[in-house]
C-alpha cells in the first residue's frame, strides 16, 4: 500500500485520473435517491418507475461490449472523456424534463454515460504498475464508494432545500468539470492488437467471466431494484423525508466502501469464494429482514449490512476481471463483464415494479434475496485460477 501511496505522489496524471474518476460517479448519482419519488410526483406508476431506473441499464448492456473492443484499439481516454459528455447531456435532459418519458428518455442517455465505466475503469488502472494492480483496483472502488456516498448525500438535501431539479443541475455542472480534468489525463495508446472473431466468441463465452458476470448480476439487481429503486418508496411510506432517504443510501455506500476496503484483507484470510459467501450472505440476510421492518432506524442498521456486502463483492469481481485477461483483451472482457451485469440493473427495477404492482412492495425483497441466492451458487461451484496469491 506505501508503494501505491508513492506511486500516486509522483505521478500527476494519477491524481488527474483520480479526480476525473470522483466526478464521474457523482454526476451519475447526485440526483438518483430522488429519482423514483420525483418520478411519481410526476405522474409515473410502480411499473413506470421501474422502466425509468432500468433504462439507465439499457445503454449499458448495447454498447459496454462495443466499447471494450474500441478501448483495446483506440486507447481509454477519448472514450472516457466522451462519457463525461454524455452524463451532460443526460442530466440535463432530466433537468428539463417535465413528465414520466421525458424522464425515461434523459434516464437512458445517463446509462449510455454508464456505459463510459468501461474506459474510465481502465484508464484508472493503467495508471499503476501491474504489480499493484490489486491495491489500485480496491483503491479505485474506494473513490466510487466516497462519490456516491456524498453525492447520495447531498441528493436528498439539495432537493429538500432548493427543490427537485437541483440535483440534477449540480450533476450537470460537475459532468462538465470532469470533462474538462480528464482532458489532461496521460494514456498510452494500445500496441496493435488482433480480435478476431473466434477471439471475441470464446472470450465471451470465458466460465471465469460468466462466473463473474453473474455474481454482479445478482448484487446489480438488488442495488437497483431495491435499494435505488422500491426502497426509498418504502420509507416514504414510512414516513420518511427525502433527506432521511439520502442518509440511509449515504449509509449503505459508506457501508460499501468499509467492504470495498476490506475485501483484500478477507481474501488473504478465508480466500476468493469464502469472501464471495460473506459478501452476498450480508445481502440475504439484510433482504429478508427488511421485508418484515416498518421502522426507519431499523432499516438504515440493514442496509448498512447490505451495503458492507455489496461493497465486498464489487471489489471482488472487478479484481478478478483485472487479474484473469490478458491486456490485450483486457478491454473486451471488462466491457463484457459490464454488460453482462447491467442485465442486473435493467432487470431489477424493470422486473421490481411488475412485482410491487401485483404483489407488493415486500415481494420484491424475498425475490431479490432468491437472485442474490443463485447468483452465489453459481459464482463459487469451483475455484478461481489467477496470478493473484491467496485467490482460490
Amino acid at each position: 500500500m506505501k508503494e501505491l501511496i508513492r506511486e500516486i505522489i509522483k505521478n500527476p496524471s494519477i491524481i488527474i485520473v483520480i479526480v476525473g474518476t470522483f466526478f464521474f460517479w457523482a454526476s451519475l448519482y447526485l440526483y438518483v435517491p430522488i429519482l423514483p419519488n420525483h418520478s411519481k410526483d410526476l405522474g409515473a406508476s410502480a411499473t413506470m418507475i421501474g422502466y425509468i431506473v432500468a433504462s439507465y441499464a439499457i445503454g449499458q448492456i448495447i454498447l459496454r461490449i462495443p466499447l471494450g473492443i474500441a478501448v483495446d484499439l483506440w486507447g481509454t481516454k477519448p472514450f472516457a472523456i466522451l462519457t463525461m459528455l454524455c452524463s451532460g447531456i443526460g442530466s440535463f435532459g432530466l433537468l428539463i424534463s417535465d413528465g414520466p418519458i421525458d424522464i425515461f428518455f434523459a434516464r437512458l442517455i445517463t446509462g449510455v454515460a454508464g456505459a463510459g465505466w468501461v474506459a474510465v475503469s481502465l484508464l484508472f488502472a493503467s495508471q499503476f504498475k501491474k504489480e499493484l494492480l490489486h491495491y489500485a483496483s480496491s483503491f479505485m472502488m474506494g473513490i466510487n464508494g466516497v462519490a456516491i456516498t456524498i453525492s447520495t448525500l447531498l441528493s436528498g438535501r439539495l432537493a429538500d432545500l432548493y427543490g427537485d431539479k437541483t440535483p440534477f443541475l449540480a450533476s450537470l455542472i460537475v459532468s462538465v468539470l470532469g470533462m474538462i480534468i480528464l482532458f489532461w489525463a496521460k494514456y498510452e495508446k494500445p500496441k496493435k492488437t488482433n480480435l478476431s472473431k473466434n477471439k471475441i466468441i470464446n472470450l465471451l463465452r470465458n466460465n471465469v467471466l460468466l462466473r463473474i458476470s453473474a455474481i454482479a448480476i445478482g448484487f446489480h439487481f438488488v442495488t437497483f431494484g431495491v435499494n435505488f429503486g422500491f426502497l426509498p418508496i418504502l420509507i416514504e411510506n414510512l414516513g420518511g423525508s427525502k433527506t432521511n432517504i439520502g442518509d440511509i443510501t449515504t449509509l449503505s455506500q459508506l457501508a460499501g466502501i468499509t467492504g470495498m476496503a476490506l475485501s483484500a484483507w478477507f481474501i488473504s484470510k478465508i480466500g476468493i469464494r469464502k469472501t464471495i459467501i460473506l459478501g452476498s450472505a450480508s445481502m440475504i440476510f439484510s433482504l429478508l429482514l427488511t421485508s418484515y421492518v416498518e421502522n426507519i432506524s431499523l432499516i438504515a442498521y440493514l442496509q448498512f449490512i447490505s451495503g458492507f456486502g455489496r461493497g465486498i463483492l464489487y471489489t471482488v469481481t472487478i479484481t478478478l476481471i483485472l487479474f484473469s485477461f490478458e491486456d490485450s483483451s483486457r478491454g473486451l472482457a471488462m466491457g463484457a463483464y459490464q454488460a453482462y451485469y447491467a442485465l442486473g440493473m435493467f432487470l431489477g427495477p424493470a422486473i421490481s415494479g411488475i412485482v410491487v404492482n401485483n404483489f407488493g412492495i415486500n415481494a420484491i425483497f424475498w425475490l431479490s434475496s432468491f437472485i442474490t441466492l443463485v447468483a452465489l451458487l453459481i459464482g463459487v461451484y469451483k475455484p478461481y485460477k489467477t496470478n493473484l496469491k491467496g485467490v482460490n
